[in-house]
């Protein structure tokens, strides 16, 4: 049985003496937990705005819900703790037509999990809403990433380096640096595919990490362009 089913497990036979009556087979592909959700790490794509719950380290479950609304729907976010006691809870949160669903990445290499919050998707790229850790174990919102996917964001020397495409021929390459301020950017780089070259769009973060504008530049145009 999988750590999430076993969690499940006690959480919904909790109030139960003894765990008497908990006879359902958790270990079934169609399992939902008692909140009639799924897993949000288990949808497929283009299940956005979907009722789910995530697995918080081995004692938390964080519950999403979502309102219909006229330009997309509404989002209110639950922290409990598996005996069922809330923690934390947060929204409404605006969201516009995201096609995915929220996830955890530890992206700080702090151990501890920053939850994605989808906000929107268009073309290929999704914009998410980023909410970090404290020293509690409560979320705050951090700011906001661009890309491809959570599992896309490329840790590169302390910094998130996301993708986002552009049009045909154009991609972005932004790289971030999250705190305990939150997320700032570092720089921002237009990437030309057809010309085969890259130009600095936001470069006010390089100072303090005490990078080269030539060389940023240089690094992205070695790349493999085929």
């Amino acid at each position: 049985m999988s750590l999430k089913n076993r969690m499940m497990l006690a959480l919904g036979c909790s109030a139960l003496l003894g765990g008497a009556g908990c006879t359902q087979d958790f270990d079934q592909a169609d399992f939902v937990h008692d909140e009639g959700q799924p897993w949000c790490d288990e949808l497929e794509a283009g299940n956005g705005s979907t009722d789910c719950a995530l697995l918080l380290g081995e004692d938390h479950l964080i519950f999403f819900e979502y309102a219909a609304t006229a330009r997309g729907a509404r989002l209110m976010v639950n922290l409990n703790t598996l005996e069922g006691q809330e923690v934390q809870s947060f929204g409404p949160i605006a969201i516009e037509g995201a096609m995915t669903s929220p996830a955890l990445r530890d992206i700080n290499h702090d151990d501890r999990d920053e939850l994605f919050i989808p906000l929107m998707t268009g073309n290929v790229n999704t914009l998410w809403s980023v909410w970090q850790q404290d020293d509690e174990g409560l979320f705050h919102r951090a700011g906001e990433l661009s890309g491809f996917g959570v599992d896309a964001f490329e840790i590169r020397d302390g910094l998130v380096i996301s993708q986002a495409r552009g049009d045909a021929a154009t991609s972005y390459e932004t790289a971030s640096r999250l705190t305990a301020d939150g997320l700032g950017t570092v720089y921002e780089l237009l990437i030309d595919h057809a010309a085969r070259d890259c130009r600095l769009l936001d470069q006010s973060g390089m100072a303090a990490r005490r990078l080269s504008a030539a060389t940023v530049v240089a690094a992205c145009e070695a790349r493999d362009w085929e």
